[in-house]
Formats: C-alpha cells, structure tokens, sequence
C-alpha cells in the first residue's frame, strides 16, 4: 500500500465528516453509497441506479440498535449480481486494515502484538452482510456465520456498517477500496450509482383511514363541532389506542397539540415514549384532525371535538378498549425462534366445580360428597327398584367435579434503557396488560435502567395499579441487567405468587455491572440465581445480542427466543406458548 493513499483515505475523511456532520450522505466512485442513515433503491420510481437515503432512519439505531445516532457508518458497493463470500471478503478487509496501519505508522511493524489488537478492535466494529450471510469481520474469520436469505437484493451489493467516531472517517475510505477490489478479484463486475436523494421513509403501518370510512358531519351553525357516526368515533380511538397505550394516553398526546407551541412536548420526546409517531400523526393531519400552521401543528375544530368526546366518554372507550386488549388474537406479524427446552416443575392446584356433578361409584368417600343429588338420584333408584323406603346404594353417590389449574404468575424484568424507548416499550407494556386482563394470575413489572433497577408494578391483578406503574417507565440510559434479575427474585421471593414466571425482554446486553468492573459476568452470575431460586425463566432478545443471550438462559437453566423484532405480536405469542406449557396444555 503506497503512502499517497493514507493522504488520499485522510481527505476523504475531512470530506466525509463535513457532509455526515450535516446529516447528508454521499458517493464514494460511481459504485459505492455512505452516509449515517439506512438507505435503498426508490421503488417507487424503480430506475436503476438510483438510491434514496433515509434522513430520519439512523442506521445504528435502526439496525444494530444503537442508543444514539451518529455512531455508525453505513457503506453500500454496489456490483452486479453475483456472490461475494463474506469469510473470504472478512478476511481481506482484516489483513487489508492491518497493512493499512502499517503505512499509516511504520513503527508499528516492529509492534505486530499491538497493531493485531488495533485490527482486531476495528474487526469488531465492522459489520459485513452479502448474499452468503453476515456478521462482524471478527466473527467471520472465526466461522461464525450467519445466513442471509431475505432478498435477493443482496446479490446485488456488499452491505458495510462501521462503528466510526468522525476522526476515523479516513477508514471508510480504506474499506470501500478493499471491498471494491475484492468484488472485482472475484470477476464481479462494479455498478454504477447513477444518483442519490435524500427523504424520509415511511413506515408501512394499517391507516387510521379505514376506521373513518364516514366523511365529517357538515357543521351546523358557526361554532358547532359535530362528529361522524359515533361507532366510527370508537373504531378511531381503538385504533390509537393501540398506538399510545390507552385513553388517557391519547388524552396527552391530543393535549399536546392544543397548548401553547413553546409549552408542548418536542418530537423527539414523544418518540421516546410512543415510537415513531410521525406517520400516524400525517394521518390525523389527513383525517381533518391536526392541521400544520405557521405556528406548528394545532388540533383543528373536528380534533378538538374528538378530544371533548373522549373525556366525556372515557369509561365506555376503556371498557372496549379492555375488551380488544383481552380478545388479542393469536399471530400477527414477526418470526422468532426458540433456544432451549422448557422444563419446569408446576404446583397444580385443585378447584372444586359446585355447579356440575359426577356419578362415579369407584370413587372413595370424602368431603366431596354432593348429598342432594345423591338423594335426589337414590329417590329415583328406590322407585325403580320398588324399595319400600329409601336406600342409598353405592350407584347413587354423586360427587362434585374437580378441576386441576396450574396458576402462573408473571413478573415481567423489562430493560428501560435508552434503546427501548417507543414502539419496544409499548409493545413490552401491551403485552404486560394483556396478560393481565386475558388470565386470572397476578403480573408485576420490575424495570432496570441507568444504574439501578425497581418494581414499577408489585404482583397484582387490579388493571389501574399496572397502567400507573407502566406510566412510570421513561426509557433513558444504560442497561444494569445484574441489578434487575437479582430485584426480580428478591420481589418473587417476598411475594405470595404461584409457580412464578420471570420474563426478560431487553434489546441489548448489560453494560452496567453490580458487584465487580464487569457487567455481563454479573448478569450471568445473578441468572445462576435465578435456577437456584427455582423460578422458571424465558428471555426474549434479539439476534445480534444472542450468543451472548444464549449463555445466561443457560445459567438460569431457562428459555431463550430470538426475534427479528420486540413488537407486541411477536411477545404475546411467546409469552402464550410458554404458559400453555408451563400449564401442560396443547399450543
């Protein structure tokens, strides 16, 4: 490697920092895509060659979930359709950086220990995806591979994040042209990016539209604010219901958008605690409900009356709203898998039903003994038999029916982190509610964030004492996972509950430790004390985190269920199919 290219690499850095800083993304030749968002082809032109960079889909966030934005550099070459190894591509870019830091720093040639540690922390920030599979540089030269078959769109490019501070920029430089120069080693030919825009995605969620089918009620009078067809009303309602948590959540965020601008929650905190609320609040703007002025965006007459109609009926819509929360069907979209077998040891416990009655001679006598169906039955009996008085044979005992229930009760361990808030947290409280209104055991919810963790939700089975604990979870900061198992049993442990359930749900690994400097060998530490407690456990992650994952359901002696994604379809499925099992009953 000549020296004119560590020259070349430092001032497509500069380049790249002037325009990334900015939020824009760029190309690098005619075959290669940067910036610090996602990006992809317009479909919606479908013209080859051209790329639509999203600005409001970070690509740290959105793909490897990342806290904050800015951290990760995502790098497209594009080429023609052909497959590209990602061991063999790793391997060149790790010996490619290596030789790099060698012209960069001559005396690192006589330090080979110390430049391989250098290459070895960058191989770990590097994220490679071709049509072959994925994985960072480090783990594929160990064989760890994962497959990669969503699309074929990976036939067609070599897909590169890189976890880069802006003084490292100089590096994606050294990247694009190893890559570059492997894809054309392997007689795959490069091509071209013919341009590059810039816009927002949207996000493919069902529109509010269809719940309004009716068009708005002509007003009569000047100030009359009149509503469609109050059914329709109601579907409207559920459905953002579903989006904001419940009606008083929606009660806030409408409150949000008819106080003064300057008073108001910004975006960014709404999206902290309701997710990415910029495509439903476009559908409001549709439906005649917000409307854009010089001043922001403000309630319109019609939202107005629709914030008046749901104070005036809140206990009506809670009660629907309950109901459609209860009745939650079964599917929906995402995938997950299962890693473990589930063992457990359940306490049944055992009902007697006094409203329905068994005859069963077999049966020994006991306290179950149903005396007037017995002597209604050996009344009827006697007459058959032509008794003279009344006589009680064994053929006419009936008992009372018994019915064997295994309770569980669920303690939810849910991550507050930065990472979870929006659509995670909501889905990981939908779900705690429906659990809640759908069964008859108790569910607690116990939180860990920053450094510390608490029970936002002691073991309950009263609605109103779980919706006030959920509200309490504002998602910010770091992740103490050891801290959160150990206030999870000791909660289990203090509590009347019936063989427990502890359900983690996080989005990360833990970065925060307990007892010694390291935060993962604290969290595997408190999962051995989930086993020895004797307390069942699942947890529920996602694939980037999963080796690690897989070590501490191990630990716990527990379950572990990777999913593409921690939305509400994907987590009450689970948590359904591991209690059906927990209580012997056939998914």
């Amino acid at each position: 490697m000549e020296k004119s290219k560590v020259d070349k690499a430092a001032s497509v850095g500069n380049y790249l920092g002037l325009y990334l800083g900015q939020g824009q993304g760029v190309r690098l030749g005619e075959s290669t895509v940067v910036s610090c968002h996602t990006h992809g082809r317009m479909p919606e032109k479908r013209l080859k060659g051209q790329i639509k960079i999203y600005t409001n889909r970070d690509a740290g966030k959105c793909l490897l979930d990342f806290v904050d934005e800015g951290q990760v550099v995502h790098i497209d070459v594009f080429h023609r359709h052909g497959e590209i190894d990602p061991v063999e591509l790793a391997k060149a870019l790790f010996w490619g950086l290596n030789q790099y830091f060698i012209v960069q720093d001559p005396q690192l040639q006589y330090a080979e220990d110390e430049r391989f540690k250098i290459a070895v922390g960058y191989a770990n920030k590097i994220f490679i995806t071709t049509a072959l599979g994925k994985g960072t540089v480090y783990e594929l030269m160990q064989g760890k591979v994962r497959p990669y078959s969503e699309t074929d769109e990976g036939y067609d490019h070599v897909h590169v994040l890189a976890q880069l501070q802006k003084e490292e920029y100089y590096l994606v430089y050294v990247i694009v042209e190893l890559v570059e120069e492997f894809i054309l080693a392997n007689d795959i030919k490069l091509a071209r990016v013919r341009s590059i825009s810039h816009g927002n995605q949207k996000r493919e969620e069902e529109s509010y539209a269809d719940y309004m089918r009716l068009p708005w009620k002509q007003l009569k009078g000047q100030n009359a604010r009149q509503l469609p067809d109050k059914e329709h009303v109601n579907q409207l309602i559920i459905k953002l219901a579903e989006k904001f948590g419940g009606v008083r959540e929606i009660e806030e965020f409408m409150e949000n958008y008819s106080t003064n601008i300057f008073k108001r929650k910004g975006i960014e905190q709404q999206k902290k605690k309701w997710g990415d609320i910029e495509n439903d609040i476009e559908q409001l703007e549709e439906l005649g409900i917000i409307k854009d002025t010089i001043f922001g965006k403000v309630l319109t007459k019609q939202g107005q009356a629709l914030k008046e109609f749901i104070i005036t009926n809140q206990c009506e819509l809670e009660t629907e709203i309950r109901r459609n929360i209860r009745k939650m069907p079964a599917g929906g979209k995402g995938r997950y898998k299962k890693l473990g077998k589930s063992d457990y040891t359940m306490s049944p416990i055992e009902l007697t039903r006094r409203n329905r009655t068994i005859n069963n001679p077999d049966k020994n006598w006991s306290g179950d003994l149903a005396v007037p169906e017995t002597v209604v039955q050996a009344k009827k009996n006697s007459f058959l038999r032509g008794d003279s008085h009344l006589t009680i044979k064994k053929e006419d005992l009936h008992y009372y029916d018994k019915k064997t229930y295994i309770p569980v009760d669920v303690c939810f361990l849910i991550d507050a982190s930065g990472s979870m808030a929006g659509d995670k947290r909501q889905a990981a409280c939908f779900l705690a509610e429906h659990l809640l209104l759908s069964g008859k055991e108790k569910v607690a919810v116990v939180i860990f964030q920053e450094r510390s963790s608490q029970v936002v939700v002691p073991f309950t089975r009263k609605q109103s004492v779980l919706k006030k604990g959920l509200a309490m979870i504002n998602p910010a900061g770091l992740t103490p996972l050891a801290s959160g198992i150990m206030t999870a049993i000791e909660h289990i442990q203090n509590s009347r509950v019936k063989n427990p359930l502890l359900v983690l749900i996080t989005d990360g690994i833990p970065n925060t430790p307990l007892w010694t400097m390291d935060a993962k060998a604290d969290a595997l530490e408190a999962a051995a004390k989930i086993e020895e407690a004797k307390i069942n456990f699942i947890c529920i992650g996602i694939e980037a985190n999963r080796q690690y994952l897989e070590k501490l359901a191990e630990r716990a002696k527990g379950v572990l269920y990777v999913v593409d994604d921690l939305n509400r379809d994907n987590l009450i499925n689970i948590v359904r199919s591991e209690k059906k099992q927990l209580q012997g009953v056939k998914p």
